[in-house]
């Protein structure tokens, strides 16, 4: 008997944040691992974990997420709470300032 394949739980707002970093011109692939989305923008690679609720209301890495940004070697591991967030982390990229 085989299992059912794993759908893994995205959270509400990860939809619009996905839409406004399509919009601006990102490339963005779900991820049902470690972090929520690959995104890719002017040739360089982010990591984005998608969090619902506001920053101040204790929506942080859960442990196996936090032990894989603790633990990868590439660019930091980004968190977007909402569209506001996805709105100033691209105009930020774009602008070129240096984050993480």
């Amino acid at each position: 008997m085989s299992m059912p394949p794993h759908s893994a739980k995205r959270d509400a707002s990860e939809q619009a944040i996905v839409e406004i970093l399509e919009r601006v011109g990102f490339s963005v692939y779900r991820l049902d691992k470690s972090v929520d989305l690959l995104c890719g923008f002017r040739g360089r690679n982010y990591l984005i974990e998608v969090k619902t609720g506001s920053k101040g209301y204790g929506k942080g890495l859960n442990a196996n997420q936090q032990s894989f940004a603790t633990d990868w070697r590439g660019s930091p591991v980004f968190t977007l709470h909402s569209v506001d967030d996805a709105v100033a982390f691209s105009r930020s990229i774009a602008r070129g300032e240096r984050l993480g």
